[in-house]
């Protein structure tokens, strides 16, 4: 019960937006040969902590300054946690990288190795959308698995390749999470075209920042007609962009090999923390359907059933963390998966 009022504490503080009693500093981390800004958050007179949580952002432009990601940290930190959120540079230039897992692997063994940080030896892990599957894999991976406790994820996907169809070509499917992706893949498809890549990434910018006066319109002034169309008709017309996407897939040998260094479902096996997996039953960019093959496979582990549990939510959107009080049951599902994993994020060795 005790787990289950932090995570009711951890909703409404996230909610509310509450600074109260929450130190903020932040450091940095040397990483290979890359410098990482970290935030490390903190209940105020607090000299020992029920454990340390290593949270990433999702794909928002600010990263790990973004004013919703950091009330999130504060709500963990203000149940008792400490709270370290990194600049992930890759993530916000909204860049679908293998080197973020790489980075991910580094934090956990960097912070779980600092016994000031880290007791016993442990972190746990929470992160939404495409940065909590990375999170899932750098998890799994057979040095790093000991050093995880427990994760929550946020509208994780579990097969890389029938998420990035959904959101190509479903009906209803996010454009946001769309123009990133297109972004990031779409010179397989049509060549290199600066110019439609420049439009796709003002308009990710404006989905980013909710612009009341958004920039695309100007930018699309300044294409070639030619190119105009072509962005056009990937935003608008769906055939046209299954065509696009087809061709990425024909065209792009070692994409293939990258979609499969992405994937999720089978390479859980090793994955020993407990996990929470929440998913918006509506999400329009990542299929709720996908948390549920995660549960799959990881019940497929040698380890006990109860080690995983899944929350399917009308409460959050994707990778939103915000709290919409609606209905009671559904409240109370939704904090009993926080409270899963705030109770074995706080399990000592």
């Amino acid at each position: 019960m005790n787990h289950f009022f932090s995570a009711l504490k951890f909703a409404l503080n996230t909610k509310n937006n509450s600074t109260k009693g929450i130190l903020e500093e932040e450091f940095k981390l040397v990483l290979g040969n890359e410098t990482v800004g970290i935030l490390k958050f903190s209940p105020e007179k607090r000299k020992t902590f029920k454990g340390a949580i290593l949270a990433i952002n999702g794909m928002a432009y600010l990263g790990n300054q973004d004013p919703r990601f950091k009330a999130v940290c504060r709500g963990m930190a203000s149940c008792g946690f400490l709270v370290f959120s990194p600049q992930m540079q890759e993530i916000s230039e909204f860049k679908i990288r293998l080197e973020s897992i790489e980075k991910i692997k580094g934090l956990i063994l960097n912070l779980s190795s600092n016994p000031e940080y880290c007791p016993d030896g442990r972190i746990s892990l929470f992160a939404p959308s495409f940065s909590a599957s990375m999170g899932l894999i750098a998890a799994a991976t057979p040095t790093i698995e000991e050093r995880v406790k427990s994760i929550c994820t946020i509208g994780a996907y579990g097969n890389v390749q029938t998420t990035l169809d959904y959101l190509m070509s479903a009906e209803g499917s996010d454009e946001y999470g769309r123009m990133i992706l297109l972004w990031n893949f779409v010179h397989f498809g049509i060549g290199e075209n600066e110019e439609v890549r420049r439009a796709l990434h003002a308009s990710i910018l404006d989905g980013s920042f909710l612009r009341e006066s958004p920039e695309l319109p100007k930018v699309l002034e300044s294409l070639q007609p030619a190119n105009r169309e072509i962005f056009k008709k990937l935003k608008e017309d769906r055939n046209y962009r299954s065509e696009i996407w087809n061709r990425i897939l024909q065209n792009a040998g070692p994409f293939r090999s990258f979609l499969q260094d992405l994937q999720v479902y089978n390479k859980l096996e090793d994955l020993r923390a407990h996990v929470s997996l929440i998913h918006g039953v509506e999400d329009n960019v990542v299929p709720a359907s996908e948390s549920s093959l995660i549960l799959e496979r990881l019940l497929e582990r040698d380890l006990p059933a109860n080690r995983s549990k899944l929350v399917l939510t009308p409460l959050i959107s994707h990778g939103d963390i915000g709290i919409t009080l609606k209905t009671l049951p559904s409240i109370f599902q939704l904090l009993n998966g926080f409270a899963f994993f705030f109770k074995h994020a706080a399990a000592k060795a």
